[in-house]
């Protein structure tokens, strides 16, 4: 099968790929545990769609690129499947299929990976693990629009996510803003990519070219500004309906949301341009200091389950849990006590077993130490155990290291589960 003994070696993982270690996960598990919880409060339930779908499906909402979005085979029959690229498309799928008219609205939620292909670079990521949610079906668009940010702004809130920042931008304000320049479908195409980039040097001397003092305006436009009133008074001159309309659902927006307190989270930022095409409103996108990629983006997509048969709108968002956990400084995670029983072998196997699964049944989280080794004490700490136990030959009493604060006792096997009990009610 190898040419040679090196080439048996496999010594690392495809590009764009990643391990995860326990500690890690356990934190992870935590934020979802945060962010499940505000989705069930609202009454969002959990779906699941297969990681693999037809290219066709996947193809509808993924972009003028899409063939290099998408990680590719070919299923048994020979029909072309991708692995999904985001969540909302599938969704968007299971709803037009599975959903019927009189069950709307619908309030969906998902923890899933999605896979995107990617240069071979350093850093760059083919796999996103995501969090999020789909309100589909409500006729009231603004309303729906608001609960979702509020579900956000709470989830971010709960997290302690310090200096984060909402920008909301509009697909009808950027299309408005084409329509005042009078551009045509190929220079809004070479606008829109430079705006993905942030290429603002060639945008602005782009659109100088066009028209100067617009060019002026529009750059100030699209960048992100907290005040809604200078918004304001730059668009008075704009007679776009596009461009007016768009605001004014952006104002509606920030009114309700600082009438609840959320209002100084949030900032325009019509420069947001998403690399799938199926939105059609709002958008956002959410910030933070310390993180140079948005952690988590979502926004309105009205006219994507059309394309699998049930014309509704919808709206949603979705979180980046890899940016979410870095941009996190502390996670407070549930403390359980941990404990690593040194000595178990086959002789006394009946009695530490049973001795161990009365403390799990008190939420009790116990290592076995099967093996001798030089240094417990150190073995323990390293496992992040609070205590060290071994038992004594007669099997009915034990010794107790706490490692946390450096102490040594002994005691009944009974006493000790006793009070491990009563620790764990108290």
């Amino acid at each position: 099968m190898f040419e040679n003994k090196k080439d048996s070696q496999i010594v690392r993982l495809p590009f764009g790929l990643r391990d995860i270690f326990p500690f890690e996960i356990e934190e992870r598990n935590r934020i979802k545990e945060i962010i499940g919880r505000e989705f069930k409060l609202w009454g969002y339930g959990e779906v699941y769609t297969p990681v693999i779908e037809y290219t066709k499906n996947i193809s509808v909402g993924v972009g003028k690129n899409w063939k290099d979005k998408l990680i590719n085979f070919f299923d048994i029959d020979g029909s072309p499947v991708s692995l999904r690229t985001d969540m909302t498309i599938p969704v968007a799928r299971l709803t037009g299929m599975r959903i019927k008219r009189n069950q709307l609205p619908v309030r969906f939620c998902y923890f899933a990976d999605s896979f995107r292909q990617s240069d071979i670079q350093k850093g760059v990521r083919r796999v996103y693990n995501q969090a999020g949610i789909e309100f589909i079906g409500s006729a009231n668009t603004l309303m729906s629009d608001i609960e979702i940010l509020i579900i956000l702004i709470n989830i971010l809130n709960e997290l302690n996510l310090h200096d984060y920042k909402i920008g909301l931008g509009h697909i009808g304000f950027i299309e408005g803003l084409f329509d005042w320049f009078e551009l045509d479908l190929k220079d809004r195409e070479h606008i829109r990519k430079k705006i993905v980039v942030k290429d603002f040097v060639a945008l602005e001397n782009f659109l100088s070219r066009k028209n100067k003092n617009k060019a002026e305006i529009f750059l100030k436009l699209i960048q992100p500004e907290s005040s809604i009133e200078k918004i304001s008074d730059m668009v008075s001159g704009i007679k776009e309906q596009k461009v007016t309309k768009s605001l004014d659902y952006i104002k509606e927006i920030y009114s309700i949301l600082e009438g609840l307190d959320y209002g100084r989270c949030l900032v325009t930022d019509f420069s947001i341009i998403r690399d799938f095409d199926y939105y059609t409103g709002l958008l956002f996108e959410i910030y933070q200091s310390d993180i140079t990629d948005i952690i988590g983006s979502g926004g309105r997509y009205d006219g994507l389950i059309k394309k699998f048969g049930l014309d509704v709108p919808a709206t949603g968002f979705a979180l980046d849990i890899d940016l979410t956990h870095k941009a996190v400084n502390e996670i407070e995670l549930k403390e359980n006590s941990k404990i690593l029983i040194k000595g178990v072998n086959n002789d006394n196997a009946v009695e530490l077993l049973g001795f161990a699964g009365k403390l799990r049944d008190e939420g009790v989280i116990v290592e076995l130490s099967f093996e001798d080794m030089p240094d417990y004490e150190g073995f323990a700490k390293e496992k992040n155990c609070d205590l060290l136990v071994e038992f004594k030959k007669d099997l009915k009493n034990v010794k107790i290291k706490d490692l946390k604060n450096n102490m040594t006792k002994v005691k009944k096997v009974t006493e000790f589960l006793k009070e491990m009990k009563d620790e764990k009610r108290n």
